[in-house]
């Protein structure tokens, strides 16, 4: 019960490297406002689970793609709470386009689900942190694919690139506030955003052999990382975390072809 008496929120909690987190938040004793967007019967399982392991949890639904939502969410978590220690930007979208493919849909779906939204969730907890003089960490997932190109994940990638030198600045403006902010770089995680990855024999052969830990890694392994680093990392900000199973060490996977319409 290391966090016994802190609140958390959590985005993207109703399942994958979120749920996990969320869950092992509340197991060290801390209150989770868990943020769903879609999922509200899988939030709402997470926030049983917590309860009936003895912790408090909320759910909270916002769509992360419009900024409005995202700040909406912030003041309604704080508020829920009473107050929140810590936020994990963990909620993101992905999914692999070809840069001569990328539409101007795509490019917003990207910049809003990833950055904008995250910025202004960020910007409205940490002035209420700053306003009630609460001191807390912040932490965003991003992506290997925010320091390497993934072949098809240039826009995520970037979005994902964006977050981490928004990160550093911010980490450097909230330290005389006592407000940590850090990054979690996570490589190839069994969730359902790769599930057509890890599902596929073959395509999971590939991946596994550009990983030097040889497989992909757990939700459950992220969240350890996460919650370890709110208890003791008193005095880390501004870092990235990296958790990748060695990923970044390897050349990666894939092989780059010339681009064909319609592929």
């Amino acid at each position: 019960m290391r966090l016994l008496g802190k609140k958390a929120l959590v985005t993207g909690a109703s399942r994958g490297i979120g749920k996990a987190i969320a869950l092992r938040l509340a197991a060290e004793g801390c209150a989770v406002v868990a943020h769903f967007h879609e999922n509200e019967t899988e939030a709402q399982a997470v926030a049983d689970a917590i309860r009936a392991g003895g912790g408090t949890a909320w759910i909270l639904q916002a769509d992360l793609a419009d900024v409005s939502q995202a700040k909406r969410l912030g003041h309604a978590a704080w508020e829920a709470a009473g107050g929140l220690d810590f936020l994990v930007n963990n909620a993101g979208i992905s999914y692999k386009q070809h840069f001569l493919d990328v539409t101007e849909a795509d490019f917003d779906a990207f910049t809003n689900g990833n950055f904008r939204s995250t910025t202004f969730l960020t910007q409205t907890i940490a002035r209420k942190m700053v306003e009630t003089g609460r001191e807390g960490s912040i932490y965003t997932i991003t992506s290997v694919n925010g320091i390497r190109p993934g072949l098809g994940l240039t826009m995520y990638g970037a979005t994902k690139g964006a977050l981490e030198t928004l990160m550093r600045g911010v980490a450097m403006e909230l330290a005389p506030h006592g407000i940590r902010v850090n990054t979690l770089v996570v490589g190839a995680i069994e969730t359902d955003l790769n599930r057509v990855v890890w599902e596929d024999s073959d395509r999971l052969a590939e991946v596994n052999a550009g990983i030097p830990a040889g497989r992909f890694g757990q939700p459950g392994e992220v969240a350890a990382v996460i919650v370890d680093l709110l208890h003791s990392g008193s005095y880390l900000t501004g870092a990235s975390i990296t958790i990748d199973g060695g990923l970044l060490l390897m050349r990666g996977y894939g092989k780059v072809g010339r681009y064909e319409t319609g592929k």
